[in-house]
């Protein structure tokens, strides 16, 4: 009796260790696949997203080849229409000097083709980036290139006041050679300061800066221009009564004079009979049939004789 029980005591202890040797296996099979089956799960995670990823990838690829090549042939065919509309102008406004200005401060041909070829680029990059659905940077870039027209009408607006600015500054410079009015060294800048300023405030409203402000500077350069249009105005009256206020009193004069039609008269070198008398000039008529136009105004500056 006493070896069963000790056989049995012996097969127990053996069951209990096979056992327990089988729990403590499994227990050291447990931490390593806690530790390789997150790292599979994660690499097949990626490699499907990759996979998935790919199509994205090639159309972003093609869309920014397409706007690449899109925006060269845009590009230059801005710079082609440009450079023959300035041509055209210039040939219309018989003058190359009005234009002459512009080139000098900057490339106007190229700051409009390289605005035009950057607006096509933005779009398609914002499309490529749509594609790749980057949520956040497609609003950013979108809202980028809808804000591109206005720096377009910006530079449309610089150079198109540029032109305008130089050839109004030209004339005006002309105008006060002919007529000597002033110092057209000191009055020309101050016009084309003020034009300019004028032209850069119109367009800084299209990129929206300093709204507040513009408007002053409008108003300022409003009374500016308006006061020397009134200078302009009152030089060029002054100019134009000098002549006709003494013709007027010669004139008006003339009509209580002697110097009436059918009287024989010599004013300086002319000699001849009055065949018309009115306010602002004198005809005179030879006896070769040659009449002879005399301003009333330059009646004060001659001899005059009468002939009986």
């Amino acid at each position: 009796m006493r070896s069963v029980k000790q056989k049995a005591l012996l097969f127990s202890a053996l069951f209990s260790l096979a056992v327990f040797a089988s729990q403590a296996a499994f227990a050291q099979s447990d931490p390593l696949a806690g530790i390789y089956s997150p790292t599979r799960d994660a690499l097949t995670e990626f490699a499907v997203s990759v996979a998935g990823s790919i199509p994205k990838i090639i159309a972003a690829t093609i869309l920014l080849v397409i706007g690449f090549a899109a925006g060269k042939i845009v590009g230059r065919v801005v710079t082609r229409v440009t450079k023959n509309i300035l041509q055209k102008t210039r040939q219309q406004a018989h003058d190359s000097q009005i234009l002459e200005g512009l080139s000098d401060k900057f490339d106007s041909v190229r700051l409009i083709s390289a605005t035009i070829r950057w607006f096509v680029y933005l779009f398609f990059i914002v499309a490529a980036v749509n594609a790749m659905q980057f949520d956040q940077l497609t609003t950013a870039l979108t809202n980028l290139w809808l804000w591109v027209p206005n720096l377009l009408a910006f530079v449309l607006i610089i150079v198109i006041g540029s032109i305008v600015v130089n050839f109004v500054t030209r004339w005006v410079e002309h105008q006060l050679l002919d007529h000597h009015v002033g110092s057209p060294k000191f009055i020309t800048p101050v016009i084309k300061a003020v034009l300019y300023g004028l032209v850069f405030a119109i367009g800084f409203t299209q990129l929206g800066v300093g709204e507040s402000i513009i408007p002053i500077l409008v108003s300022a350069f409003s009374w500016s221009i308006a006061i020397a249009i009134g200078a302009a105005i009152a030089v060029g009256l002054g100019f134009a009564l000098k002549d006709i206020i003494p013709a007027s009193i010669i004139g008006a004069s003339n009509q209580r004079s002697l110097l009436k039609v059918g009287q024989k008269v010599r004013i300086g070198e002319i000699t001849g009979t009055v065949t018309a008398s009115q306010l602002l000039y004198l005809i005179v008529t030879n006896e070769k049939n040659e009449s002879t136009v005399i301003p009333t105004k330059d009646l004060m500056s001659k001899t005059i004789v009468l002939l009986n």
